[in-house]
């Protein structure tokens, strides 16, 4: 549960440098979660994935675990998942992070489905990530309808970044920085 808490907190720099440049500057749905919100729900599901991880382990031993089709579909997932961070709030790519999302829903279903063959309990841990996952998926679509990308990939999302950027060499340069 640690190593997966501990991956799934390599995306946190880019979303706290985002919620503090354009994030917050965007328009947002009103039912966007407060930024203290995410932190929390965020551990609890790494843990939950961790743990469920760590009994379908136990339930392929003594099998190579990077052997079975299963969890080589959990590793793709997984690595989906620490990719949407960097596409969203690094590069400000909010369209391809909403198909990303689409593909991280997919997989993760078919990884419920195949974890709960192993072990029950495995897919069940499962579960309150692919709800948090739907609710995410549907909020970056809500996102992307207040912030439409041009044909050459700009949003509002990366206009708002550029602005802070320019704020803070702007800041700089008079030594207010």
């Amino acid at each position: 549960a640690a190593l997966s808490i501990i991956g799934g907190c390599t995306g946190t720099p880019l979303v706290i440098k985002a919620t503090s440049t354009w994030y917050r500057r965007v328009p947002l749905p009103s039912w966007t979660p407060p930024d203290r919100v995410f932190a929390p729900v965020w551990t609890f599901l790494y843990g939950c994935m961790g743990v469920s991880a760590s009994l379908v382990a136990s339930a392929l031993a003594p099998t190579p675990l990077l052997k079975s089709p299963t969890v080589r579909l959990a590793l793709f997932h997984y690595a989906c998942n620490l990719l949407w961070a960097p596409l969203f709030f690094g590069l400000k790519r909010i369209k391809l992070a909403a198909a990303l999302n689409f593909v991280l829903l997919s997989s993760l279903a078919e990884v419920i489905r195949r974890f709960y063959a192993l072990s029950p309990t495995a897919g069940l841990l499962l579960v309150p990530y692919f709800g948090w996952l739907m609710y995410a998926a549907v909020l970056n679509n809500a996102i992307c309808k207040l912030n439409p990308t041009d044909a050459y990939g700009y949003s509002n999302a990366r206009l708002q970044a550029d602005l802070a950027k320019m704020n803070d060499m702007t800041a700089r340069r008079l030594g207010l920085l």
